[in-house]
């Protein structure tokens, strides 16, 4: 269990405990801890209880995610350590384990409405384990197909040449910096795709014809390569869901919960409940086939 202490910008504190090993800051509907959208990105933060302590991910820099004032990537967060996210302030702790009895037994203490809580929820739980489709499906796919980009590519944010220059240069590095990270972090590659198609309608607008045409190819073989490996990954979930692999199942859900990361579509909120009900019924069983 996770407790999470939130200081917001208007000043109210508030207190939300997370049973479960893991949870996402964001304004997404499926994040577990749920910020307003003019305060964080979809999904901000993944905070993580691992056996040697908690680990956060900045899933989104902007505003830059931040602990004890400084930007982070990944970093452990160390007891008194607080999350930021624009202005709101966010303590963690996890409460697994704590209240040490003698004999160094863990104590656990339950007031009498966690008691009547835990006897309503218990059967409750076991009804949705138990009682629910033999596909582990936690509802049929959307239909429609996901697409990862706008179908209309982004334009320049300048109109004057010299000044569009200057952000087609700037994007230009950026696109190939993430490029060269995708094989390492799949978003960088999503992203690297706008960012080469930014970059050339700024040197269309800034009059340099040639480069501009020359990146837009870039970025039409990169969507295409990119394209090609997600609906691989889709296709690969489809046939583990058919054949109940269940390993499978949560290594190419967690895959293209990378492809659609920071999206708002309905594909991907039917991946993240994939991935919980999955990991309810059956642990990580995925580590161990990698």
């Amino acid at each position: 269990m996770l407790k999470f202490d939130i200081r917001h910008p208007d000043g109210r504190a508030e207190e939300l405990r997370i049973e479960a090993d893991r949870a996402l800051i964001g304004s997404g509907g499926h994040c577990e801890i749920r910020l307003g959208v003019d305060q964080a990105a979809l999904e901000h933060i993944l905070v993580t209880a691992t056996p040697t302590g908690l680990m956060a991910e900045a899933r989104s820099f902007q505003p830059p995610a931040t602990v004890n004032g400084a930007p982070f990537t990944r970093t452990q967060l160390v007891p008194g350590a607080i999350l930021g996210v624009g202005y709101t302030q966010i303590a963690v702790t996890p409460l697994e384990g704590v209240g040490q009895a003698a004999g160094g037994q863990t104590e656990k203490k339950r007031s009498p409405a966690t008691i009547a809580m835990a006897i309503l929820i218990i059967p409750l739980a076991l009804f949705v384990i138990f009682d629910e489709p033999e596909d582990d499906t936690v509802a049929a796919a959307p239909e429609e197909a996901p697409v990862l980009w706008k179908e209309e590519p982004p334009t320049c944010p300048q109109a004057g040449r010299e000044q569009a220059l200057s952000v087609a240069q700037d994007k230009l590095g950026i696109a190939r910096s993430k490029q060269e990270r995708r094989p390492f972090h799949v978003p960088d590659g999503v992203e690297s795709v706008v960012y080469y198609e930014t970059a050339a309608a700024c040197y269309k607008v800034g009059g340099d014809e040639a480069q501009a045409k020359a990146l837009a190819k870039v970025a039409a073989d990169l969507k295409k390569d990119i394209d090609e490996d997600f609906r691989t990954h889709r296709v690969r979930l489809e046939h583990a869901m058919s054949t109940k692999n269940v390993p499978v199942m949560q290594k190419e859900v967690r895959v293209l919960l990378a492809f659609t990361e920071g999206q708002d579509m309905e594909y991907r909120t039917w991946l993240a409940n994939l991935e919980r009900r999955l990991k309810l019924k059956y642990g990580d069983v995925s580590k161990g086939n990698q």
